[in-house]
């Protein structure tokens, strides 16, 4: 199973998010663009894990998920990777340092090593919007982009499972985060 830990976006977000890829398609960007029901925000990606690893993976996000309150982060800055002048991945982020997505994120990447897996050292608070095709322009700039407020209350396991030439993704578990203390 192809497999990655993540926090699941609502409907509205999911919506807020669309809008700002069809001002993109609007803008002209030659990519190809993901559909809205697949957009999320990733903590962890583990690649393809045996089945049987299923049930130890969920006990660790749940493990994590008790020692992290719920958050709130805003999406409201478009960015791409490798980087904006020759992008291959853009992608909807915040402007500010999130502390607590970065501090769930490291957290839940560690648990994950100890079961083997191994990751980038620094994760980035983004939801991929389009894959570009080349050739590959420098990324196009979209002015007042209104911030998305995210509500971060629970992690997700997701499946990527083949379809019609993509994926789409399938929610394996969720492990809501630990109630006491919310902040930021």
């Amino acid at each position: 199973m192809r497999l990655f830990a993540g926090i699941a976006l609502d409907e509205a977000t999911r919506r807020a998010c669309a809008a700002i890829t069809e001002r993109l398609r609007a803008a002209g960007l030659h990519a190809r663009f993901e559909a809205p029901e697949k957009l999320h925000l990733t903590l962890a990606f583990l690649g393809n894990v045996e089945g049987e690893r299923e049930a130890t993976i969920v006990e660790t996000m749940r493990v994590v998920a008790t020692r992290h309150a719920p958050f709130t982060l805003e999406l409201d800055r478009l960015g791409a990777f490798p980087h904006e002048r020759a992008p291959r991945v853009i992608w909807l982020g915040s402007r500010r340092s999130v502390r607590a997505y970065r501090t769930l994120a490291l957290d839940l990447q560690s648990a994950f090593a100890s079961l083997g897996f191994s990751f980038d050292p620094d994760p980035v608070v983004h939801v991929t919007l389009a894959r570009t095709v080349p050739p590959r322009a420098p990324l196009i700039a979209l002015d007042g982009i209104d911030p998305i407020p995210v509500r971060v209350t629970e992690l997700s396991l997701f499946r990527s499972l083949p379809a019609n030439g993509t994926t789409r993704y399938e929610i394996r578990a969720r492990e809501p985060l630990a109630a006491l203390n919310e902040g930021e």
